[in-house]
């Protein structure tokens, strides 16, 4: 019972913090072009940006952070060392992301159609990394979720069984 609460709180922390971090990026991107043409942006950009705001995380972000997340938690178990160091959790959950953002971009990612490999790439970079990111940061950020926590452990006696 308690790794399932720990799984639940590693998931809400995690999804905390992408989309935090979606908003700062897209603040950070926009902020050049504010700061250029001296003016917020009107009515119509405003919707436009409402628009991407929305979907971009529906689509992209949550449907790979779940996927990342459920499958993180079969690696751990299967291949308890990639759950034990930063460095490893981090490329791992890094590499399952990339895994997983192809079946991401085809059925869930609708508004997305990139038109060169450049494109694809970047995309990948920025969705399985910020869902890699975010779920490696509540791990490294939390002692109830430092690396390792996740993995079997050998049972020592009647005090540790379920």
């Amino acid at each position: 019972m308690r790794v399932w609460l720990r799984a639940l709180v590693w998931l809400v922390v995690a999804a905390g913090l992408l989309l935090a971090g979606f908003a700062v990026f897209g603040a950070a991107v926009l902020a050049p072009g504010v700061i250029q043409r001296g003016e917020l942006p009107g009515p119509v950009q405003r919707e436009a940006l409402a628009t991407v705001y929305s979907v971009l995380p529906m689509q992209a972000l949550v449907p790979e952070l779940a996927l990342v997340f459920a499958s993180w938690l079969v690696v751990a178990r299967l291949a308890p060392a990639l759950d034990r160091s930063r460095g490893t959790l981090a490329l791992g959950l890094f590499a399952v992301g990339a895994l997983w953002f192809p079946t991401v971009g085809h059925f869930s990612f609708k508004v997305w159609t990139p038109t060169k490999p450049a494109d694809y790439v970047n995309t990948l970079l920025l969705v399985a990394g910020g869902a890699a990111g975010a779920l490696w940061l509540a791990r490294v950020v939390s002692p109830v979720l430092a690396p390792g926590c996740f993995t079997p452990r050998a049972k020592r006696g009647i005090v540790d069984a379920p």
